[in-house]
């Protein structure tokens, strides 16, 4: 069975935004990596940004539905919610580390700029991802609303730069981010 070249190109894509994140990442790099003409990728993609969108939207897809699953189980206690969510994750930022760090970043730009397709991927991502956080932080004991985006953005800033600082160590990563969440202060008690 040959892979066409749209199959190609989602898979050097890919490779190339990993390796160089959505900024740095050039049409040239990804034709090469596909081992086809760069005119090639345009006939399946306007521009980066649309390739980058489809490229972010599938990996996102799949991390965000676990992430909903894990969010809305009724069996688990929120330390343990935060705990999956965690696990998870670390998987995600350690496979994509490029991306993760424009999710992350991205979505703080002043809101006057022009964000593309790919910046408005990645702003849902970052949207979905807050949304998700905020369920869990509000579910346990009932807190402003202050205290709740103090804990979302401090959680996302910890995972980011433990997870950028020590990638080999997942393990006790996830044991740090715990110990940072058992200890988060609490406005009401």
């Amino acid at each position: 069975m040959s892979v066409s070249y749209q199959q190609r190109i989602l898979a050097a894509a890919n490779k190339i935004f990993i390796e160089n994140g959505y900024r740095l990442a050039d049409m040239r790099s990804i034709a090469k990596e596909a081992g086809i003409a760069v005119g090639t990728i345009y006939n399946y993609y306007p521009n980066k940004a649309v390739l980058y969108q489809a490229i972010l939207d599938q990996q996102w897809e799949e991390f965000d539905r676990h992430i909903n699953q894990i969010v809305t189980d009724l069996a688990s206690s929120t330390r343990e919610k935060l705990q999956h969510v965690t696990e998870h994750l670390f998987g995600f930022v350690a496979r994509h580390m490029s991306m993760w760090r424009e999710i992350i970043d991205d979505p703080q730009r002043d809101d006057f700029q022009l964000l593309d397709e790919g910046h408005k991927a990645q702003q849902k991502a970052h949207n979905q991802l807050k949304e998700h956080l905020r369920r869990v932080f509000s579910e346990h004991k009932p807190e402003p609303s202050w205290i709740v985006e103090r804990h979302i953005l401090a959680y996302m800033a910890a995972v980011t730069h433990i997870g950028m600082l020590f990638p080999n160590e997942t393990e006790q990563n996830i044991k740090y981010i715990m110990g940072m969440i058992d200890n988060m202060p609490r406005l009401s008690t």
